[in-house]
């Protein structure tokens, strides 16, 4: 027999009452926006001197909020395992005490009309005196010393002397990098390279000039012989790596970046091979991956590394592109090894013939492996080339070089060399340094830094000259942060 069910009464006018709610809705509903903060009277980067007051007040509104407005201001603290600070209020206001680095800061606004929170982030720069400026190398009497210039181009010499009255730069300087701080642009460290002295590399704060460490401090087992830095580099991790008595080393990377051994060489990169003096140092992107073009002294060839977290030696492990020379078997020694762009180079070479060649190439070692040669041909102006010549390129190759009192402009492509325009005084020219843009030209002399315009259109027409510089000018490093 067929069972039959009755649904109850009230049940079915419920359902009803349902079905015709559902028909009659034609979602024509009325939406209210949430209104987006208005901010005014706040930037994207405060920078304030240690010690200093700080007060960043913005104007803030919500346009049709009924509710009164919240704020929280949180400056986190560059060391990850600390929690940095936060502050309540329309304003932040504080002595800055905190470090010379960037902090991250959020300003959080909060509507208590419908608890809705909103997020602003900026960066507070701390700084120092040391913060913006050039730091020059130079030679005076034999003593390498520092000193540094301040955004205004007054000269505050001798400073490295001045905090560390016992401690002694290297002897005959060579170089001195500015190191940044890993991951952020700001500088930590210069590091000061020469080729003489018990110590040949000293690590300084950037922010205090006082000494940090030696060279040899920076290997976990320091080789037992004088460490003499031929080429040395700094890469965005905040490391310094190069060639050390005909070895290449690299920092290592691969720890945390706050640990007490990130940066430091481990046993350089292992193979049979001595660099010549000269390396190029091709760092792609932000994070890499990067790798070095060297020539091997003994086997008389072009010889390739790779950053693969540590540093690796590959030889000539490379293809071959043309027949004009063979690189793995070049028969001449290195005079200089000019990098252009990535790995576009130009070689000046000797042989046998003692013919100073140039050589132009393109070392293609991020992969596909490749190394081909543009062309090898006599340098048209050897007699311009002597022992202390030295050499820069600017990104749109072109090379400036050298000679006692004079520079030159050479143009590859139609072998045109110009002289420009400043014989500085008759005074031997001790540096030269390209702009990173390009345009400008520094040139150091006994005693005075010279910026000159080589933008398109110009031969080294003075923009400005700095005086009071202590002694002859070997290399500078320019901060801006």
């Amino acid at each position: 027999m067929t069972q039959k069910y009755i649904l109850p009464s009230f049940l079915l006018f419920f359902t009803l009452v349902m079905v015709s709610a559902c028909y009659k809705d034609k979602g024509n509903y009325v939406y209210h926006p949430i209104g987006q903060p208005v901010i005014t009277n706040l930037d994207t980067v405060y920078n304030v001197f240690v010690g200093d007051s700080l007060v960043i007040a913005p104007n803030i509104s919500i346009p049709g909020s009924t509710g009164k407005l919240g704020f929280l201001w949180n400056i986190s603290d560059p060391d990850s395992t600390l929690t940095g600070l936060n502050y309540a209020g329309p304003s932040l206001r504080m002595i800055f005490g905190l470090g010379p680095e960037r902090y991250s800061t959020r300003l959080t606004i909060i509507d208590s009309s419908n608890m809705m929170e909103y997020f602003q982030d900026f960066i507070i720069s701390g700084q120092t005196a040391f913060s913006m400026g050039t730091t020059v190398l130079t030679l005076e009497n034999g003593i390498t010393q520092l000193s540094f210039i301040k955004p205004n181009d007054s000269v505050q010499p001798r400073i490295f002397q001045a905090v560390n009255p016992s401690q002694a730069l290297p002897l005959n300087p060579t170089q001195i990098l500015a190191v940044p701080q890993a991951y952020q642009p700001n500088i930590l460290t210069y590091w000061v390279f020469g080729m003489g002295g018990p110590h040949t590399g000293v690590q300084i704060d950037a922010n205090t000039f006082q000494k940090k460490e030696n060279l040899a401090d920076n290997f976990f087992n320091a080789p037992d012989t004088a460490l003499i830095p031929y080429n040395m580099f700094v890469d965005p991790l905040g490391v310094i790596s190069g060639n050390i008595n005909g070895t290449l080393y690299s920092g290592t990377t691969e720890t945390w970046n706050e640990a007490p051994t990130y940066g430091m060489f481990d046993d350089g990169a292992a193979g049979n091979y001595r660099l010549s003096p000269q390396v190029v140092f091709n760092y792609s992107g932000t994070y890499g991956p990067g790798n070095f073009i060297g020539f091997d002294e003994n086997q008389k060839q072009f010889v390739r590394f790779n950053l693969y977290g540590g540093i690796v030696f590959f030889g000539p492990a490379y293809t071959v592109l043309d027949t004009i020379v063979d690189p793995t078997n070049l028969g001449m020694d290195i005079q200089h090894l000019q990098q252009i762009n990535g790995g576009l180079c130009y070689a000046y070479c000797k042989g046998a013939s003692d013919t100073l060649y140039e050589m132009k190439f393109d070392a293609e070692f991020n992969g596909p492996f490749t190394f081909q040669t543009y062309w090898l041909r006599p340098f048209m102006r050897p007699d311009l080339i002597t022992a202390s010549t030295l050499w820069q390129a600017t990104p749109n190759e072109i090379i400036y070089f050298t000679n006692a009192d004079k520079i030159y402009r050479y143009n590859p492509i139609n072998q045109q060399i110009t002289t420009l325009s400043n014989d500085f005084g008759g005074q031997p020219v001790t540096m030269i340094k390209v702009s990173a843009d390009g345009n400008t030209l520094y040139a150091g002399v006994n005693g005075s830094l010279y910026y000159l315009n080589i933008s398109t259109g110009n031969y080294g027409t003075i923009i400005k000259r700095i005086d009071g510089l202590p002694g002859t000018v070997i290399d500078l490093a320019i901060r801006n942060s």
